[in-house]
């Protein structure tokens, strides 16, 4: 007992004091399940009380509800948070669907406005190809009527041409005729008076046999040179007398040369002369 004399007061306070911190520890647990007891605490015997139990509980149990309802208004602080968060996340997506429908919607009518105006495009690209054609085909069909005119009037020029042509050949036909006529006639009376000289010069050496009869006839060949020379004489038709034959190819052989005949036209003397025919006839004999 010596030991604890001069601190009964201090031992007993300081029992008293851990009493209360564990009644309050206590209190504090049980607050937990939200069940309001009200706390007795045990008596306690002092002589000197500091703070009143109840009063702590009720302190505490003010504070505790004071921290749900903050929580309580934290929570729905936070779900009406979340709830407007929510309605501005709908309403942004409202909005940009919204805006996703304008975007196709303008976007459709935007095709639609090409479509429109391509097909108005190729319309009138189709009436202008039409047009065109026309405008072709009317051309084709005036220039090949131009071309048809142009060909009827070539025909009609070409027939006039033609008949103007044949008519100018007619008259030329009809004067070198009659030019080859005169020229003819002209021809024949210088052959004819060649003709004439050539009997005269073969009559002069023509000497008739004693055999020569009425009705005989030999008939020669005679070829000739431009100068005039004899260069054959062949009989084509005897008269049947060897004397009367020989005699008449040696009267043609004695002229030998027609000098007369070197001044007459090459035309006329390939014509008429280059080869000639003599009939010898003793048509003056009596007997």
């Amino acid at each position: 007992m010596t030991a604890f004399n001069g601190y009964p007061f201090s031992v007993m306070l300081a029992v008293l004091i851990h009493g209360l911190i564990l009644g309050s520890l206590l209190i504090m647990q049980r607050a937990d399940s939200e069940v309001l007891d009200v706390i007795r605490p045990p008596a306690v015997k002092a002589l000197l009380v500091q703070e009143n139990p109840q009063a702590r509980n009720e302190q505490v149990q003010q504070q505790r509800t004071q921290q749900q309802r903050q929580e309580q208004q934290r929570q729905e602080q936070a779900r009406q948070e979340q709830v407007r968060q929510e309605q501005a996340r709908q309403e942004q997506a409202r909005q940009e669907q919204a805006r996703r429908d304008q975007a196709a919607r303008e976007q459709a009518a935007q095709q639609a406005a090409q479509q429109e105006t391509q097909r108005q495009a190729a319309v009138q690209q189709q009436r202008e190809r039409e047009q065109q054609a026309e405008r072709e085909r009317q051309q084709e069909a005036a220039r090949q009527q131009e071309v048809a005119r142009q060909q009827e009037q070539q025909r009609q020029q070409e027939a006039q041409r033609q008949e103007q042509q044949r008519q100018a050949d007619a008259a030329a036909q009809a004067a070198a005729d009659s030019a080859a006529r005169e020229a003819a006639e002209t021809e024949s009376e210088i052959a004819m008076a060649y003709m004439g000289v050539i009997h005269d010069l073969v009559q002069r050496n023509w000497s008739r046999p004693p055999s020569a009869r009425n009705n005989m006839t030999a008939v020669l060949r005679i070829r000739l040179v431009p100068t005039g020379d004899v260069v054959d004489v062949e009989i084509v038709r005897s008269s049947g007398d060897a004397a009367f034959d020989r005699a008449a190819e040696n009267a043609v052989r004695a002229v030998g040369r027609f000098s007369e005949l070197q001044g007459m036209p090459p035309r006329m003397f390939e014509r008429n002369f280059r080869s000639l025919l003599l009939t010898f006839r003793p048509e003056d004999l009596l007997n």
